[in-house]
């Protein structure tokens, strides 16, 4: 499908400049800059193909991948001085390469004939892994682990597009999906929106024990 090879670019591109701002945020030099938008870019696809059971990933076979991944590295590095704020950015890229990864990675597994449960692991895996590998390679805590909600418009955006597969068209299909993932990954980044996290907090007991622990639900607003 000519549109999702489009789309698989874009996010491919997307991935990359969100993995090659993180590199200049950290101070890595050229070299470790291109490793992680490689890894960022090609993480989370090189994990659907294994998991819907591709003997070779299509990043190895295609060059085109590699060409974007290198393109988008090279302007990102000339132009990044002229982002005021480059952790908005980051999140921008970030989520536009989470919904597209999201969905053409659910339409590759919907193909490879998984059932929905595996369909949606494959959609929500592959869109959150390369994240993932890029915020671990720079001694981050991933975002899926700390940040607004960030795997919550995955699952929704895979089964949206799981249920619709049959009935809309394909096109159609995928930008209304895309365009769900990455609305609700924006909103939430914009108003602060969290799952609850268990918080841990210590008081004095009653019983004289004054490191009894107990445990609370908050919000963590960033």
């Amino acid at each position: 499908m000519l549109v999702l090879s489009i789309v698989d670019i874009i996010g491919t591109v997307a991935f990359a400049v969100s993995g090659v701002l993180v590199g200049i945020r950290n101070k890595l030099d050229l070299f470790g800059v291109y490793v992680l938008a490689m890894i960022t870019a090609s993480g989370g696809g090189i994990i659907r193909d294994v998991v819907i059971g591709r003997n070779i990933p299509v990043f190895f076979t295609e060059w085109k991948y590699f060409a974007a991944i290198t393109a988008s590295m090279a302007v990102t590095c000339v132009l990044y001085k002229f982002v005021n704020r480059i952790i908005s950015v980051i999140i921008l890229f970030d989520a536009i390469g989470l919904g597209v990864f999201t969905v053409t990675a659910t339409y590759r597994a919907i193909e490879y004939g998984l059932p929905l449960l595996g369909v949606v692991f494959a959609g929500v895996i592959t869109g959150v892994g390369g994240g993932i590998l890029r915020d671990i390679l720079v001694n981050e805590i991933p975002l899926i682990f700390r940040s607004e909600i960030y795997a919550i418009p995955s699952i929704i955006g895979s089964v949206l597009f799981y249920l619709f597969y049959d009935n809309v068209n394909i096109n159609v299909n995928t930008y209304i999906c895309i365009a769900v993932v990455l609305s609700i990954r924006m909103i939430s980044v914009k108003f602060g929106l969290n799952l609850p996290i268990l918080s841990k907090s210590e008081h004095p007991g009653n019983d004289g024990e004054s490191n009894r622990r107990n445990f609370r639900f908050k919000n963590n607003n960033l």
